[in-house]
């Protein structure tokens, strides 16, 4: 069963700014980018890989939104799904939308008495953020039925998040400068699982690195960025 897995952008500048300075802050609000994350199970075996291409990018009065398209496939090549979810950056803050973060339903044989239902709250970065500042929490909810009956009833929650430090990262795709972020990642489906993560980001292109741990404090898993064109 594959993981459940977020893709976050974060916002690292001190100052306030508009719509039109987005575009020369972040190397990643320009349409044609291509961002190749490669994710890959506790024991290094690669498990699926998603790329994300910036669409377009569209000015509304002061925001920025930037459409991005994201293809995942498999270790095998195989694609598992498409979706596109936007990015606004507002005076200095970014947000993202979690409901954008859920995978599409495949309606293929589905039948047409099929609901879902998805609801969250924007994952929020601030403008300068520094080492020991705490971020706003996020949350997700998506729920399942058939005609009257419930199927599912998932609930995702992003909390606790810290910036922990300044840190070089070094993968295939670069090395940059970057700030460690850490957060819990709670979701409930049959009991609840917490889950401790560490990811690193770059202004030059969002995250660049992200490991998780289990309860005992060994690494489950991680996500490196691998490809970034612009």
């Amino acid at each position: 069963m594959k993981k459940i897995s977020l893709y976050l952008f974060l916002l690292a500048m001190p100052c306030v700014v508009f719509a039109q300075d987005c575009v020369k802050m972040y190397d990643y609000y320009h349409q044609g980018v291509l961002l190749e994350y490669t994710h890959y199970d506790k024991k290094g075996k690669i498990e699926l890989i998603n790329t994300q291409k910036v669409t377009s990018v569209d000015q509304h009065a002061d925001t920025l939104v930037a459409t991005f398209a994201l293809t995942s496939v498999d270790e095998k090549g195989k694609e598992m799904y498409q979706n596109t979810f936007p990015m606004k950056c507002h005076e200095g803050t970014v947000y993202l939308d979690m409901r954008a973060l859920a995978p599409p339903q495949q309606n293929n044989g589905q039948s047409a008495d099929m609901q879902i239902e998805v609801n969250g709250t924007d994952i929020v970065f601030p403008p300068g953020m520094k080492p020991g500042q705490s971020l706003p929490d996020a949350e997700m909810s998506m729920k399942m039925s058939l005609g009257g009956l419930q199927l599912m009833n998932t609930k995702y929650f992003i909390k606790n998040r810290k910036v922990e430090a300044e840190e070089s990262v070094t993968t295939s795709a670069g090395t940059y400068k970057c700030l460690k972020i850490s957060y819990d990642f709670e979701y409930k489906l049959m009991g609840t699982r917490l889950i401790h993560t560490l990811y690193w980001y770059s202004p030059a292109v969002g995250m660049v690195k992200s490991v998780t741990f289990d309860k005992k404090g060994n690494e489950d898993g991680r996500i490196e960025l691998t490809k970034f064109v612009k």
